[in-house]
């Protein structure tokens, strides 16, 4: 392969750039300090981040069709209502730690797993009442999208 004087002029710059990152004392020392912090959350309070993606993404859909559902009916979008879903974050980011310590908690350095359903549950939980509540919003906003019936009809189809 032939490089010509530009490819290293890119080379250099990239390098450079690199090495004084890399050498950056404020760098260091934010990973340093942030690593023991990272640590002790993962074992005392919350260590599923890919659950708390999936929730996230159901809460945003169900803050989002929420605000649909409201500009569908003419009722007006208050602080009052989108302050709501901070409460509702903060109150399942309380019960998802309470969850956490249940099933993480030691005795005498030994693990105790006589709560690990209950991570199951409470996850399992915690979709339910937000994809219901996206479901329920949608409904609102399309008559024809009628989950309820959709169900009744499989049931019926099933029972035949």
């Amino acid at each position: 392969m032939n490089h010509n004087s530009a490819d290293w002029t890119v080379f250099k710059s990239v390098f450079s750039k690199f090495s004084a990152n890399f050498l950056d004392f404020k760098i260091w020392l934010f990973t340093f300090s942030a690593s023991p912090v990272f640590l002790v959350t993962e074992k005392y309070f919350f260590a599923d981040w890919q659950f708390l993606k999936y929730l996230g993404v159901l809460v945003m859909l169900d803050t989002i069709t929420g605000v649909m559902k409201a500009v569908k009916r003419n009722e007006a979008i208050t602080s009052y209502g989108l302050r709501r879903t901070v409460v509702k974050i903060v109150q399942y980011g309380i019960f998802l730690i309470v969850v956490h310590v249940l099933d993480n908690f030691e005795v005498k350095g030994e693990s105790i797993s006589f709560f690990g359903w209950i991570v199951t549950a409470a996850y399992s939980f915690l979709i339910g009442v937000e994809a219901k509540s996206v479901l329920e919003n949608i409904m609102a906003l399309n008559d024809k999208f009628d989950i309820q019936k959709f169900i009744e009809k499989i049931t019926e189809s099933i029972k035949k």
